[in-house]
């Protein structure tokens, strides 16, 4: 289906991801995913996937470029929401007021005609 010369041509060698970085992503993820800490996997997989998008897609534009502006915004973008991120996700809950109000019924009787009036 894919020949390796097409895929050569088209310039798909150049943005794979190497296997290290994939057994490496997996070696973090697997001892939070054997006890359960979904919102780790989370942060660990933003953080990869941030990584990724520099190495694959900033380190061209910045050699073209000569500039750091991109990079520092890339950065404190990336820096800004992972703070933001742990901040709201692993923050202890706000203890809620409970009121415990009685719910109380009121003792209904039958509708007559005459009290209509």
């Amino acid at each position: 289906m894919f020949e390796v010369d097409n895929l050569v041509q088209l310039g798909l060698f150049s943005q794979m991801i190497p296997v290290w970085q994939v057994f490496l992503f997996i070696a973090a993820m697997l001892p939070f995913l054997l006890f359960d800490r979904m919102r780790v996997c989370l942060l660990i997989t933003y953080m990869f996937t941030f990584y990724l998008g520099f190495m694959v897609q900033w380190g061209d534009y910045l050699a073209t470029t000569g500039s750091l502006m991109p990079f520092f915004m890339y950065a404190f973008s990336g820096i800004f929401v992972t703070v933001a991120f742990v901040i709201l996700v692993f923050r202890d809950e706000a203890p809620s007021i409970n009121f415990h109000m009685k719910r109380t019924t009121a003792i209904l009787r039958p509708f007559h005609p005459s009290d209509d009036t």
